[in-house]
């Protein structure tokens, strides 16, 4: 891609106060829109043209030219005069994509690590970029496990209680699994301790670097048009401040937000490897710990 041409990244999540709060402080103030107004006047021996863009800041110098253009030409017309205004404006989307193309244009904003060993020395506030695999955090997971488990078991035939007839009648209904019942328990509780925050955690596993974990700690009303589920497994790269290192040999947990990280790490293996023992069902949960070398980082966007 040449230098000279915007990057059109797409962001599926937005803090929209940090990145308001970066194109500011790395521009001196931000305009988010510009008037361009264009003045003609002529007269029976000459035609003057007259344009003027103003209120842009140089974070958008790369769309629009921050400058009043004057042009002369020749022609033989009536008296008269022509005024035209056209304002243009941005979303936080354009927004976005400008800042992120100013950073990397720019020395010194963004570090972007070639190895996961490039982290050993990184200060807690560091911006970096990363790209990687994007997986919902267990508990995530197994709620959203339970909830297709719930639909599934519909699908079932033998889950479908027989015609009542006869002096049977009413009398050969199934009692409900009491194993359903703990998984509803189960999602109901998860469900629970995940509604107390709007905080949650996700997991990268990074390609670039190779070989790191990322812990994204992700407010998910800034997520824009997918969910964390409609995201799992898919390969995004992420802009954020680093909030913690965990250096290799160490382990963190994976939701810590939530209540059921005080539960220990085998103890939630355990519950969780009893509901991947059906064998109608792929149950693939992300590990309860994350493993360094590993960061834990503050997004300022994920994009594609």
């Amino acid at each position: 891609m040449s230098r000279s041409t915007i990057p059109l990244i797409h962001p599926i999540y937005l803090d929209v106060p940090m990145l308001v709060s970066f194109a500011a402080a790395t521009q001196g103030g931000l305009s988010f829109g510009a008037e361009v107004t264009s003045e003609t006047a002529t007269s029976k021996s000459d035609d003057v043209k007259i344009a003027g863009k103003f209120g842009i800041s140089n974070l958008f110098s790369s769309l629009f030219e921050a400058s009043v253009d004057a042009e002369a030409a020749s022609s033989r017309s009536e008296d008269g005069k022509e005024m035209r205004r056209e304002s243009k404006s941005h979303t936080e989307a354009s927004i976005a994509i400008l800042l992120y193309d100013h950073l990397k244009r720019s020395e010194g904003y963004i570090f972007t690590p070639a190895s996961a060993e490039d982290f050993a020395d990184i200060e807690p506030g560091a911006l970096v970029e990363i790209t990687g695999t994007l997986e919902k955090n267990a508990i995530d997971w197994v709620i959203d496990f339970i909830d297709a488990v719930s639909i599934l078991s519909g699908l079932d035939p033998s889950q479908t209680p027989p015609p009542q007839s006869g002096r049977n009648k009413g009398g050969n209904r199934p009692a409900p699994k009491s194993q359903d019942h703990q998984l509803i328990h189960m999602r109901e509780m998860m469900d629970k301790d995940r509604q107390r925050t709007p905080i949650s955690n996700a997991v990268v596993r990074c390609s670039q670097p190779e070989g790191l974990n990322a812990v994204v700690t992700l407010r998910t009303a800034n997520l824009r048009d997918l969910t964390l589920s409609e995201l799992h497994k898919n390969t995004v790269r992420v802009i954020g401040k680093v909030t913690r290192t965990i250096t290799d040999g160490e382990t963190m947990s994976a939701f810590e937000n939530y209540g059921f990280a005080l539960l220990k790490p085998d103890i939630l293996r355990g519950m969780f490897t009893e509901l991947s023992k059906a064998d109608e069902m792929v149950a693939d949960f992300t590990d309860v710990e994350v493993r360094g070398p590993a960061v834990q980082i503050l997004p300022l966007m994920v994009f594609v």
